[in-house]
Parts: C-alpha cells; sequence; structure tokens
C-alpha cells in the first residue's frame, strides 16, 4: 500500500480581495481551523416501478443548486479587527480564496477555490482570563472555480 500524502492545515489559507486594489488578496491571519465544504442542494424524487407499481418506490435526486461555504476559527486577532468588522458589515459581496499552498519540495494539489462572497456571521469570545476568539462564516453568492497553481 502506497502511503498517502498528507496535507499539513498550516499550508491552508483564507484570504479576501482589496476593493481598492484588484488582484490583491491579504490573509485572514491567524486562523488555526479553516474549512471549506462545497455542496449540492437536493430534492428527494421517488419514483416507482411501472411494472411492478405496488414496490416500494426508489429515490432518485434532483440536483436544485450549488453552494460553497468557507469557515474559520482562532483567537481573536487584534490587528485585523478593522477588515474582520468591515467585513462582517459589508453588504456587497468580496471575492474570497480558500488557498492550499504545499512547500515547493512536495508539490502535489496546490491551487484555491475562488468566487464572490460574503463574510455571514463574526463571532468574538472570551471567558474569564482565556484570550478571546473569533470564528467567521463566510457564504457564496455566485460561482466559484478551482484554479490549479500549476
Amino acid at each position: 500500500m502506497a502511503r498517502p500524502q498528507i496535507l499539513r492545515s498550516t499550508y491552508i489559507d483564507i484570504a479576501v480581495e482589496e476593493p481598492a486594489l484588484s488582484g490583491t488578496f491579504v490573509t485572514l491571519c491567524g486562523l488555526t481551523t479553516k474549512s471549506f465544504t462545497a455542496q449540492k442542494n437536493s430534492e428527494d424524487q421517488f419514483i416507482a416501478d411501472c411494472a411492478d407499481p405496488e414496490d416500494i418506490p426508489v429515490r432518485y435526486l434532483n440536483i436544485t443548486g450549488r453552494q460553497w461555504d468557507i469557515s474559520g476559527e482562532a483567537l481573536w486577532n487584534r490587528a485585523q479587527g478593522v477588515l474582520m468588522r468591515s467585513l462582517a458589515d459589508e453588504s456587497t459581496s468580496r471575492t474570497f480564496r480558500f488557498i492550499i499552498d504545499e512547500p515547493a519540495t512536495s508539490d502535489v494539489d496546490d491551487g484555491y477555490y475562488e468566487g464572490p462572497a460574503q463574510l455571514v456571521n463574526l463571532q468574538i469570545s472570551g471567558s474569564g482570563s482565556t484570550n478571546a476568539t473569533g470564528s467567521v462564516a463566510i457564504a457564496s453568492d455566485g460561482e466559484f472555480v478551482w484554479v490549479d497553481a500549476a
């Protein structure tokens, strides 16, 4: 059996495009947990067998749409507080990237998902004398693509 080539989470980043500088992206720095979800939305359709109408119908999927979401959590990075609050307050979409950037010595699956999205949830929390934490939820607002870095 071949050993799998595992991606370390330190090589994953989430970035947002600067509106004033097209093509310039700012990494949401310090996120320790980062996730990307590509999802197909569907409806169940149950179709009976015409040759045996009393048989239990079988489910078939009707794909109704696609969406993607990005989320992240970390200790609260005060240096990006203004950026995070502005993303939470904006009513228009920005281009976001979910980046996989491995070291050149083990380049297997580099690239990024990119598309328009909005930060739909910003949470800052703390308890007692522990460090404050922050989390973000970013929801797609249109088509997304995978861009291969190769």
